[in-house]
C-alpha cells in the first residue's frame, strides 16, 4: 500500500512539473492551451478558467497540456503553429527543463539534512604512501584528474573523481589538488595493502562542510553528473555496451520505490530526483513524439529556411515514434517483470 502511495504520489508530481514547464511558457508566450490535464483516461474533476480548461483524471500514468495547432495546422493566432520558431522552441524545453529543475531542488533539499557528504578533499594521507611520497597532504582538495591513455576529468564532487578512478583501474593516475589556492600535479601510482588486499593511494576522503553555498554547490554538481551517467548510459546502450535488458520500465520503477521507500523517506526523494532528471534528459533525445524529436524538427524548418513540413507527415513521424516507444516499453517491462520474478 505505501508502495503504490509513493508511485502514485512521485509520477504525478513528475508530470505534473512537466507539463506545468509546457503549460506557464505557452501562456507566456500568448499560445492557446485548451486543456492542462494531470493524468490520463476519464475525468474526476475539472474547471475552466481564462480559456483552459484544468481538469484531474482517473490514471495517475501521465498528464498533458492541450494547444491549439500543436499537431497541425489552424488559423487561431494563438495557435502553437503560428507562433515563432523561438517561443516554440522554449515551450518545448519546458517541460524537460523543469524536470531537471525539480530533481535539482529535491539534492538541495536532500543535502540539507543529511550528513556531511563525502568530498574529494583529503581527510587522511598515509605516512608512506604513494600519495604522500607524490607531495600531497591532508587538506588538499582535489580538482582535476588525468591518465596514461588520455582521459581526463574536472573533479567537482566526490563522484566525479570515484567514477573517473573507477573507469580507470590499475594506471597511474595525474592528481591535481588545490591548496591554499595554490595548484599541485603529480603522477600517483597506487600500492597493493596487504591488510586489504587491493592496490590504494593512501588516502582517506574528507567530508564536505555544510553551508548554504556549498549545498547549493554540491546540488547543482550532483544533478550535473546524474546527467553525465544519463547520456553515459544513452549512449552505451546505443553502441551496444549494455542490453535493452538493462533498462528499467513502470513495473521496474515501482519495484525501485518500494526498495527505496522500505530505507526511509529520504531513500524515496532521492530515487524521485533522479527519475526526474532522467525523464528530464529522456525528452530531449532527438526522437519523434519526444519533445527532443520536436525540437528537431524546428531545427530541419529553420534550415529550410522556415518552410514547416506538411502536417500528415510531422505527424506520421510522431506516430512511428510513439509506436517505436510503446514496443520499446513492452520489451522493457517484460524484461523487469522477469527480473523480479527470477525468470
Amino acid at each position: 500500500m505505501i508502495t503504490a502511495i509513493w508511485t502514485i504520489v512521485i509520477f504525478c508530481v513528475l508530470v505534473a512539473v512537466h507539463e506545468f514547464g509546457h503549460f506557464i511558457c505557452a501562456k507566456l508566450s500568448g499560445m492557446t492551451v485548451h486543456e492542462f490535464a494531470i493524468g490520463m483516461g476519464p475525468k474526476i474533476f475539472g474547471r475552466e478558467k481564462g480559456g483552459t480548461r484544468y481538469t484531474l483524471r482517473l490514471l495517475p500514468i501521465g498528464g498533458f497540456c492541450q494547444l491549439e495547432g500543436e499537431d497541425g495546422g489552424s488559423g487561431d493566432a494563438g495557435a502553437f503553429c503560428n507562433k515563432p520558431a523561438w517561443k516554440r522552441l522554449i515551450v518545448l524545453a519546458a517541460g524537460a527543463t523543469m524536470n531537471l529543475l525539480l530533481g535539482f531542488l529535491i539534492f538541495v533539499m536532500l543535502f540539507s539534512f543529511s550528513p556531511a557528504m563525502p568530498a574529494p578533499v583529503a581527510g587522511e594521507v598515509a605516512v608512506g604512501s604513494a600519495f604522500e611520497e607524490a607531495g600531497f597532504i591532508a587538506g588538499d582538495r582535489i580538482v582535476a584528474v588525468s591518465a596514461p591513455n588520455g582521459k581526463r576529468a574536472t573533479v567537482h564532487i566526490y563522484q566525479d573523481l570515484a567514477l573517473f578512478l573507477s573507469q580507470n583501474p590499475d594506471m597511474p593516475i595525474t592528481f591535481t589538488a588545490e591548496r591554499d589556492g595554490v595548484r599541485h600535479t603529480a603522477e600517483v601510482e597506487a600500492r597493493m595493502d596487504e591488510t586489504q588486499g587491493r592496490k590504494v593511494f593512501g588516502i582517506v576522503f574528507g567530508r564536505e562542510h555544510k553551508s548554504v553555498w556549498g549545498i547549493l554547490r554540491l546540488a547543482f554538481f550532483y544533478s550535473i553528473f546524474v546527467v553525465k551517467m544519463v547520456v553515459m548510459s544513452i549512449l552505451m546502450l546505443l553502441t551496444g555496451q549494455l542490453p535493452v535488458s538493462s533498462l528499467s520500465g513502470p513495473v521496474g520503477i515501482v519495484n525501485e520505490i518500494n526498495n527505496a521507500a522500505k530505507m526511509g523517506v529520504g531513500a524515496v526523494a532521492e530515487f524521485a530526483g533522479l527519475i526526474s532528471i532522467n525523464l528530464g534528459v529522456a525528452n530531449l533525445l532527438p526522437f519523434p513524439a519526444l519533445d527532443g524529436g520536436r525540437i528537431l524538427l524546428l531545427g530541419v524548418e529553420k534550415l529550410r529556411g522556415g518552410k514547416k513540413l506538411k502536417p500528415e507527415h510531422e505527424g506520421m513521424l510522431n506516430f512511428i515514434g510513439f509506436a517505436l516507444l510503446i514496443l520499446l516499453l513492452v520489451i522493457v517491462t517484460f524484461g523487469d517483470v522477469r527480473r523480479i520474478f527470477g525468470a
